[in-house]
């Protein structure tokens, strides 16, 4: 495996950049497979990638550009052994030669690429890879002496102080601090599970000593013990500790006695992490006490953890519900502004999603020989993806009446175009009406649909055309979608709607039914189309009461009324 090595650590520290993928992405984003954390280096600066010959370097159309061992990289040029990379002021060292890149197992610990290493054993030291701690040099060495209850205190009102703020920010106080409280200890590490991977992830390390550049082994089989326990540990003999296998050789990491306590989460069920402190020159021992204010500490690591994650979560769900609105007007963009104006004739209409967006659709068309297209749809399920079917429905039915030469042809086309494959296997009921307002005719073609409702002004209801219903859109694509027809007469009501109407349930699981909108259809008069619309949106409504929405409703109602 090749890997990727800083020259020298001025600009981004000590690191050692493993290439695992056939491409790999070198930039400041952070999902960069190689991230440079420097301002000068683009947000995606270069590639490498690997072929059956050998690996090569890509410019990405970088601001600053792309050298390699000194000149600007315009093409993809091949690397070699030792070749020299600059990305700004950043300089790396191509290597194929992976023995510093670690143990690359299926472990869970995994060492973070800027500060110390997790090893399995003493004789991985060759295979592990390895940094400096990143301290900067002073030339006093700190006189250690005992902390007293201020100086803990003290730490410990830091360390709360700090835990409000966001967790990158605080983990490196954190671990100065437990140095504070535990004047024992030369090294405290901070390691938090990364939830997309399940490793564990170094997040912060400080050594006691400024003049200290030595690297620093953890123990992967005290992680391991701390992390399927989710219990603390405390050994103030490693050498001699039975719980550690001899053949760890943890004595030759030269810890002379350690503490590590499991990050929880509020129910206790879940290793967030692990915060370890060792002694390894000063000679002292950690006592209980300090193992149970290790463990305090722990909590309060924990509850500021899962307080950012939450405050994440809440971020990004605001982000999105704002991006959902601005859908949902882009959507009811697409449907009609108004009923249309036609002489001896009112139109109600009604759209309501189960979400933010929704798969029912409705239009008013009006051809150039002064016919009325209207049509309703509903696609299967709910959501963006039916959203968008909607929206490709709105579209083509509109294409479709320019193209084909009969209102079938149109259905049918309709039909062949969601047949597709790449519409995953969703269907589209649908209903496809013209009316002539001269002669009052009204046919239409159904296609799987709730049929279309006439209700008289005795309080006679009928539903229309079921013979004729052919199956939905998308599910056989030589389907037919055979012509009815009938005559509007003055007084009567057409009422169209989805299936979001007839199932909507209350709070004793009980749906409202086609029988049930057909028992209230019998009961309506009024002269108002608009206002025979909404009762019944009102009746589905107060049966339904507080019970959230389970399904997009519409409703498109057509009256003729001479006067």
């Amino acid at each position: 495996m090749a890997s990727l090595q800083t020259r020298d650590s001025n600009t981004i520290g000590h690191k050692v950049f493993p290439i695992i993928t056939n491409t790999a992405r070198i930039g400041r984003y952070a999902d960069c497979d190689i991230c440079l954390d420097h301002n000068g280096v683009s947000r995606e600066h270069a590639l490498i990638i690997q072929e059956k010959n050998g690996y090569y370097l890509e410019d990405l159309k970088s601001r600053n550009g792309t050298f390699l061992n000194d000149k600007q990289v315009t093409g993809k040029v091949r690397l070699h052994e030792g070749d020299l990379l600059r990305f700004c002021n950043v300089e790396l060292i191509f290597s194929f030669d992976d023995t510093s890149l670690g143990n690359q197992d299926s472990s869970r610990f995994v060492p973070d690429q800027s500060r110390a290493y997790i090893s399995d054993s003493d004789e991985e030291i060759d295979n592990t890879y390895t940094v400096k701690s990143q301290i900067k040099l002073t030339d006093k060495r700190p006189v250690l002496t005992s902390a007293n209850a201020a100086v803990k205190l003290q730490a410990m009102i830091d360390i709360g102080r700090n835990l409000g703020a966001a967790v990158d920010q605080v983990l490196s106080q954190l671990v100065q601090n437990l140095l504070k409280i535990f004047l024992q200890a030369d090294c405290a590490y901070i390691l938090l599970n990364d939830s997309t991977t399940g490793h564990l992830e170094l997040k912060a390390f400080q050594h006691r000593d400024p003049n200290n550049q030595d690297s620093f082994r953890i123990s992967r089989s005290i992680l391991e013990k701390v992390a399927q326990s989710k219990a603390a540990i405390l050994s103030d003999d490693v050498a001699n500790d039975s719980r550690f296998e001899p053949s760890e050789s943890i004595v030759n990491y030269s810890i002379y006695s350690i503490m590590a306590a499991p990050i929880m989460d509020y129910d206790q069920s879940e290793v967030l992490g692990v915060i370890q402190v060792d002694a390894r020159s000063t000679g002292r021992k950690f006592t209980y006490e300090d193992l149970d204010l290790l463990v305090s500490l722990a909590y309060q690591v924990a509850v500021s953890y899962q307080n950012a994650k939450l405050h994440e979560i809440a971020i990004t769900e605001k982000i999105m519900e704002r991006e959902m609105n601005i859908a949902n007007t882009v959507q009811r963009g697409l449907l009609p502004l108004a009923p249309p104006i036609i002489p001896n004739y009112g139109f109600y209409d009604f759209y309501r999603p189960a979400k933010y967006l929704g798969g029912d659709y409705y239009d008013y068309i009006m051809l150039p020989d002064g016919r009325l297209v209207f049509a309703l749809g509903d696609v299967s399920g709910k959501g963006v993806a039916a959203s968008l079917l909607m929206a490709k429905l709105s579209a083509e039915v509109r294409s479709g009446l320019i193209i084909e030469k009969t209102f079938e042809g149109t259905v049918q086309r309709l039909n062949r175009v969601f047949c597709e494959p790449r519409w995953d296997n969703r269907f589209i009921t649908f209903f496809f009406g013209v009316l002539n307002p001269i002669t009052n005719e009204i046919v239409f073609h159904n296609a799987g649909h709730v049929p279309p409702i006439l209700v008289s002004s005795d309080g006679t209801v009928t539903m229309l055309g079921e013979p004729q219903i052919g199956l939905p859109l998308g599910v056989m694509d030589d389907t037919e979608y055979p012509e009815s027809s009938f005559v509007i007469q003055n007084a009567q009501t057409l009422v169209i709607i989805s299936d979001g109407i007839t199932d909507a349930m209350n709070s004793q699981g009980q749906y409202f039914t086609t029988e049930g909108v057909l028992s209230y259809l019998k009961k309506v008069r009024t002269e108002s189309v608009v206002e025979f619309g909404k009762n019944l949106i009102n009746a589905i409504h107060s049966f339904v009461g507080r019970e959230p929405q389970s399904d997009d409703q519409s409703l498109i109602v057509l009256g003729r009324r001479d006067c």
